[in-house]
């Protein structure tokens, strides 16, 4: 009746599913990356004075966030 729940909560199955949020490393701006691109660049989506805009920026200049 009170014993332990064998359920997995939602925080150990979340940190394991990869995610698509990134900073910029020249600025430390969070970034979303949409999709991964041919020559190591990927398109990336960003939030700037509340306007999304989208970008091409090279793989080595993200880092996960």
């Amino acid at each position: 009746m009170f014993g332990k729940s064998k359920r997995k909560s939602n925080a150990e199955t979340a940190s394991t599913a990869p995610s698509d949020q990134y900073r910029l490393k020249a600025t430390g701006q969070r970034v979303t990356v949409l999709e991964r691109l041919g020559r190591g660049e990927v398109r990336i989506a960003m939030d700037t004075a509340r306007v999304c805009q989208e970008d091409i920026v090279n793989a080595r200049d993200i880092t996960p966030a």
